[in-house]
């Protein structure tokens, strides 16, 4: 796509949409942002885009908001884990993405680049997972997100052709600048503050959110129609995540790592809490389930062709640590 090129982003206020935004304005893109009214726009107003207010389940606002560009980057998802939530998850991962890829076909859009999430794929569990993985097994653990996250992946990919070219992007875990939200950020408080008693049992694939953004720019450029790319890269613990987090502050990691019966009864405790308190909780069981295997992930086809950076895990964390300091948030 050339400089200048008209784009769409949904999800344009949240973590990784706000560093979209500021990518593809630093690239030369025309950019329309497009966010949930009332939703946060401080990172990315004094920007030279044009924001505009909707919601990805309205059909009538989707179409208002696709209408003349020639590139979408659907962003706009729902990640509670929270049971209250999951009817409405269930709207905006699937019923919401469906709306964008059907807007998309009816303006003449070239390209939509869905962003999918690796939790859609399943995990191995004997090494890395690909793109190329068919075993989804997270069905029937009640990690909602995975499920709707996945049949709304599918569901788009229908829409591939026909003058439409379609491009998933399966984020890992990420982490790193304008993560306003703290959905990290509150892992660094607490383990700042002593109060993280242990860990969860399992590990993840984490990107840097900044690199994410960039793949997703060349997603569009010269990504391959029908094709999905991992953007993860570094497979860690989560023992060593909390550890390179607590070097942040020149402390220590718990030592205990939970067994998982014992972590996913803890989720089952806090989903019980929550019924009580009406917050949400810190963990629910499908995410006691999630945080106890090692869901690893290649990214070297995005790595091939899309020029996907891994950044180390440190250099990642320290990014976000110097974020949150320069914002105020520490």
């Amino acid at each position: 796509m050339k400089r200048g090129t008209k784009c769409l982003v949904t999800g344009a206020t949240g973590f990784l949409g706000a560093n979209l935004v500021h990518a593809l304005v630093g690239e030369g893109w025309e950019v329309r942002a497009f966010g949930l009214a009332g939703s946060e726009t401080r990172y990315i107003r004094d920007l030279p885009v044009q924001c505009i207010e909707g919601d990805v389940t309205n059909e009538a606002d989707v179409d208002r908001a696709v209408k003349g560009v020639e590139v979408v980057f659907h962003l706009a998802g729902d990640t509670s884990w929270w049971k209250r939530n999951f009817v409405r998850q269930r709207r905006i991962n699937v019923d919401g993405a469906v709306n964008v890829a059907r807007a998309c076909r009816a303006h003449g859009v070239r390209r939509l680049v869905h962003t999918a999430t690796v939790d859609a794929l399943g995990y191995n569990p004997d090494g890395l997972a690909d793109e190329t993985w068919r075993r989804y097994n997270y069905g029937g653990t009640g990690y909602n997100y995975a499920d709707t996250k996945r049949e709304g992946e599918r569901l788009v990919r229908e829409f591939n052709g026909g003058g439409l070219d379609v491009v998933v992007v399966y984020p890992g875990s990420m982490i790193g600048p304008y993560d306003f939200t703290l959905q990290y950020g509150r892992l660094f408080f607490d383990l700042r503050d002593g109060k993280v008693p242990g860990c969860p049992p399992g590990g993840v694939s984490f990107g840097h959110v900044a690199a994410v953004a960039r793949a997703h720019i060349r997603a569009a450029q010269v990504g391959r129609p029908g094709e999905g790319y991992i953007c993860a890269g570094v497979n860690v613990t989560y023992q060593e995540l909390f550890q390179a987090i607590a070097d942040c502050f020149n402390g220590s990691a718990p030592r205990l790592v939970f067994p998982r019966p014992i972590f996913v009864a803890y989720g089952y405790a806090m989903e019980a809490l929550s019924s009580f308190t009406g917050k949400p909780p810190e963990v629910d069981p499908g995410m006691a389930r999630y945080m106890s295997v090692n869901a690893y992930y290649d990214s070297s086809k995005a790595v091939r062709e899309l020029g996907y950076e891994i950044v180390p895990l440190h250099a990642m964390v320290g990014d976000a640590f110097q974020w949150y300091r320069q914002n105020g948030f520490f």
